[in-house]
């Protein structure tokens, strides 16, 4: 792992923390917060599940993908229930400036799209300056618009974690240059506090381990801490895509190897519980 210092030019302007988002997803009423989950079969952490978002996913995101057929009936209401979640990792014990160490996995969609990880976090107790390291599955917008407002780092004390593949994917030579505006946002805030990472590396003195997992973008992360698996964008519904993982996301950048993530994922041992991104259900036994 290597952390990378960037000199910014003077000339770069900051704006709003706007980005694509979803346009598939139908937004649920956001006005009142859903409630966080706990997750608490681990000794030495505590894993809190933040409902950024709930919203529904739309068969259309899915049409094309595998067997129509079989989809139409799957989803006769022509949509699934979904979220955009954040999750909470607080290190049991382990303590920094004192508190205990708090990490997020994924930052959500941000205020201005609707987001409420702010209040959440608010009511939980925990202060923006609080959060010690956010480790990043990827960068689309809905997972990164809350780090910034106003053009200001909403963690200023953060250091960001992600994959050196993601990284390079959505540098100005990379496959995903097109979307990447709102990623030079983040990097201007966050310019001095970027750790890039390998596939199997260990972060944060072992709290996290990276498992390198893409297709939905080049360089999607999966996290693992304790008997936690962090899924990212593997599965977007899981009604759907956990009993027939063959379907994809229109957003898979490689779908053939997004299915190839998503079968290794749900391949993993019973005692390991997956924790999605965007599934309602935010701790999934996989049994």
């Amino acid at each position: 792992m290597k952390r990378i210092i960037y000199f910014l030019l003077a000339f770069v302007i900051i704006v709003g923390c706007k980005g694509r988002q979803h346009d598939n997803a139908i937004d649920s009423n956001a006005a009142e917060m859903a409630p966080c989950t706990v997750f608490s079969e681990m000794d030495d952490m505590e894993v809190i599940a933040i409902p950024d978002r709930i919203n529904q996913m739309s068969i259309d995101l899915f049409k094309g993908s595998y067997n129509d057929s079989l989809l139409a009936k799957l989803m006769p209401d022509g949509s699934s229930p979904s979220a955009i979640n954040v999750f909470l990792v607080r290190a049991s014990g382990y303590y920094y400036d004192g508190h205990e160490y708090d990490i997020l996995i994924d930052a959500g969609i941000g205020e201005d799209a609707g987001g409420t990880l702010l209040p959440q976090l608010k009511k939980l107790g925990v202060k923006l300056e609080e959060i010690d390291a956010v480790c990043l599955t990827h960068l689309h917008a809905d997972h990164i618009g809350g780090l910034i407002k106003e053009g200001q780092p909403v963690f200023p004390n953060a250091e960001i974690y992600l994959s050196v593949d993601e990284f390079n994917a959505w540098s100005d030579d990379g496959p995903m240059a097109e979307q990447n505006d709102l990623w030079k946002r983040v990097l201007s805030c966050y310019a001095n506090h970027i750790n890039l990472f390998q596939d199997g590396d260990t972060l944060i003195d072992g709290w996290i381990v990276a498992h390198l997992m893409p297709g939905h973008t080049p360089g999607h992360t999966v996290y693992e801490s304790g008997l936690c698996l962090f899924i990212g964008d593997l599965i977007h519904a899981q009604d759907l895509q956990i009993p027939y993982p063959d379907f994809c996301a229109r957003y898979d950048f490689n779908p053939a190897l997004a299915v190839k993530s998503r079968k290794e994922i749900i391949g993993k041992p019973s005692d390991i519980y997956l924790c999605g991104a965007h599934c309602y259900e935010p701790f999934i036994g996989n049994k």
